[in-house]
């Protein structure tokens, strides 16, 4: 085991993966042959879990984690040290395509890091990211409220710790906005989505989800506008006073580069409809119904379309641009749409048709 152990200290220092993971496996087998204490083989089997993704062979690297965290809980480790090792099991199982598991790890993750207590001391190096991946698996299964908790967490541990934005810091407040819609707390969901959009835009621009963001953000923030400027002026006024007192936004993203972006979208929509002279008018717009099988896993979701309103005030080229969580409300959301009609767009008293039309279902089980 000893010599297992120097070997892969060699293999570490010269940048070799094939003779780390080598070594790893070696070094662990050796240990939990030697029947040695659990602190010390939950070492190595973290090395094998490292070795092995690095590697990119992510089924070994799941089964090392686990491994890992497992004997760190029988050995009842540090806090601190169980969390990473229950995260790190987690991003395998994720990288190996494997999210039940990775659920599963997730929540022990958690559940180490609420151990602590508020003060997270070293923990505050990957807490920020274990409670993303943890939005993120929630989100996935539907359960909103959950997520949006947990990426609350994400963003103030995030505030806490880094220097400057990157993506994952985006997502959480992604994350955080999408809850907050559901919850239709809007001026919330527009900080937040503003946030998302941009720093996803700024540090990945070619994110997956940075058209489903912005779907989010022109949704939440177009339930700002009011009849009455005075009302409407307020909430603008308290979302620019939050987005100045972010450092991140007034460091990086004072130039109003979001707000540019926005404003350019809504003169687009303004420009469609004038060019239409007069817009299509909604005659029936039934909600859709909700999915018998989302209703019995109590499950809650999202749902942002666009779509085109034809000459014969029907919807047509309906496109879903983003869902939480995926594959469960799409189809109910389009076919309520394929349901509703207009009083279509005319130009010059004739028929038209719109384009670019956008909406939001919010799925919400009664509790």
């Amino acid at each position: 085991m000893t010599q297992a152990y120097r070997d892969y200290q060699a293999a570490l220092d010269a940048g070799d993966a094939d003779a780390l993971l080598e070594a790893a496996a070696r070094a662990y087998e050796a240990g939990d042959e030697a029947d040695i204490d659990r602190a010390t083989l939950a070492t190595l089997a973290e090395n094998y879990g490292f070795a092995a993704s690095l590697h990119e062979d992510f089924e070994t690297s799941k089964t090392a984690w686990r491994i890992s965290a497992r004997l760190s809980d029988r050995a009842d480790a540090d806090p601190v040290e169980r969390a990473w090792r229950w995260h790190n099991a987690s991003l395998a199982a994720l990288s190996n395509q494997d999210r039940i598991d990775a659920y599963s790890c997730s929540r022990n993750a958690i559940d180490a890091l609420e151990e602590i207590g508020a003060d997270l001391g070293e923990a505050s190096e990957f807490a920020g990211d274990a409670f993303l991946t943890r939005a993120a698996l929630l989100m996935g299964r539907g359960r909103i409220d959950e997520a949006g908790e947990a990426a609350l967490r994400s963003v103030a541990e995030f505030e806490r710790t880094l220097q400057e934005p990157h993506s994952s810091y985006g997502l959480a407040h992604f994350y955080s906005g999408i809850a907050r819609t559901l919850d239709h707390e809007f001026e919330d969901a527009s900080y937040s989505l503003h946030m998302a959009i941009d720093v996803v835009s700024d540090t990945a621009p070619d994110h997956p989800d940075r058209r489903t963001i912005w779907a989010a953000l022109v949704s939440a923030q177009g339930n700002l506008y009011d009849d009455d400027e005075a009302v409407q002026e307020a909430a603008f006024a308290r979302l620019d006073e939050r987005l100045a007192a972010n450092r991140f936004h007034s460091d990086l993203y004072s130039d109003g580069a979001a707000d540019q972006r926005y404003a350019e979208s809504e003169d687009e929509a303004e420009a469609e409809a004038e060019d239409a002279c007069c817009d299509a008018v909604p005659v029936r717009r039934n909600p859709p119904d909700y999915p018998m099988g989302a209703a019995y896993a109590d499950l809650d979701g999202v749902v942002y379309l666009t779509f085109a309103v034809t000459e014969e005030g029907r919807a047509d080229a309906i496109e879903v641009t983003g869902a939480f969580p995926p594959g469960v409300f799409e189809e109910a959301a389009i076919e309520a749409v394929e349901r509703w009609t207009y009083e279509p767009a005319t130009r010059d008293g004739e028929p038209v048709r719109r384009e670019g039309v956008e909406t939001r279902f919010d799925f919400r089980m009664q509790r």
